[in-house]
């Protein structure tokens, strides 16, 4: 069993950790002022599955491959970056993904959430969080460190959803403003696009940590 104590201290690191900006955040805040506050919610939830994700490869030591295979964390980075880049560019050019109508009834639910997963799921940075921070709360003396992974593993997931969920909830607030003008919906589109190809372009050059 893993002592309060220490699931205390893991929640106040965890929290530390979820609210500090990164790309899970951008995407959240760009697509729930994109497409409002549904869409946001639902990337949050996209993100938070994608980290259930992450823990049940942690739990079955497959992150732990990942983490060691050059030629794994290369294939991942590179698929996620690409994903990345192509709705971007396809935000670009074509306007697609987004609706610029927030809380619209037209919203693909599926295809968003998705989207969250997929990009925090192909994110090899998530993976080596989850190799560096969540063994060091596991204890060695209980046989059962799958059972204690997956139990941290699920308090992040959970922290995540409700912390991403707030930013998607308010960055739709602002979207569902800036929507209103047609200046504004173009700046969206051309600011959304740009954040997710700069996502693309920092996941592809992307380091293991002690890479030269």
């Amino acid at each position: 069993m893993i002592s309060l104590s220490t699931l205390v201290l893991y929640t106040i690191g965890s929290i530390i950790i979820i609210i500090s900006p990164g790309p899970d955040f951008l995407y959240v805040t760009t697509r729930g002022i994109a497409q409002g506050r549904k869409a946001g919610i639902l990337s949050a939830a996209g993100i938070s599955i994608g980290l259930l994700i992450h823990t049940g490869l942690a739990a079955f030591g497959l992150s732990a491959i990942l983490n060691t295979s050059d030629i794994a964390f290369q294939t991942i980075k590179y698929i996620g970056a690409a994903y990345l880049l192509y709705l971007g560019v396809n935000t670009l050019v074509y306007g697609e993904n987004l609706n610029l109508l927030p809380d619209s009834k037209n919203l693909n639910e599926r295809s968003i959430i998705r989207q969250g997963i997929f990009t925090n799921v192909f994110n090899p940075k998530a993976i080596i969080t989850f190799m560096a921070y969540i063994p060091q709360f596991v204890n060695p003396v209980n046989k059962n460190a799958a059972g204690q992974i997956i139990v941290l593993g699920a308090i992040l997931a959970f922290l995540a959803i409700v912390w991403f969920g707030i930013v998607g909830f308010f960055a739709g607030i602002i979207g569902r403003w800036l929507s209103k003008h047609v200046f504004y919906q173009k700046l969206i589109r051309w600011f959304t696009g740009s954040v997710l190809v700069g996502l693309g372009l920092r996941l592809a050059v992307l380091r293991k940590t002690g890479q030269k």
